[in-house]
């Protein structure tokens, strides 16, 4: 094993060093301040590419077992038609409707929002099964 100078370590740390940058000059830059958004773009497409792909490949991922279903009728007992919580939603519209018009002087808003609000409540408790 011969022993390097210290001007020979220099000098092959620099040819090393000119190396790198020669090489580094010879690569395309995918990466700049100017493409940036479209990096992102790239970035998120791909991403949502792989999910869809696992997805796919696994379907498992997509037909989930339904984690309320052994609570399924104490929930219809508690949330369903004529409960008390039904009855509390429908309480709860009421006063907002009723605070919207007197801050308002907007009555035809406020009911308006009321009814809006009840058909949504209506039809988001059938989709969902109660």
């Amino acid at each position: 094993m011969t022993s390097m100078t210290k001007e020979e370590r220099e000098a092959l740390r620099i040819k090393a060093d000119q190396e790198i940058v020669r090489l580094g000059a010879m690569m395309p830059q995918c990466y700049t301040p100017e493409n940036r958004d479209s990096m992102y773009t790239l970035i998120v497409i791909f991403l949502l590419w792989v999910f869809l792909m696992a997805c796919l490949v696994y379907p498992g991922f997509v037909y989930a077992a339904d984690p309320f279903a052994p609570a399924k009728s104490e929930i219809v007992d508690t949330v369903g038609t004529g409960s008390t919580a039904q009855f509390a939603l429908l309480v709860i519209g009421l006063c907002a409707a009723g605070i919207t018009g007197f801050l308002t002087k907007n009555w035809g808003a406020a009911i308006g929002g009321f009814v809006v609000g009840m058909i949504f409540l209506n039809v988001s408790l059938r989709v969902v099964g109660l």
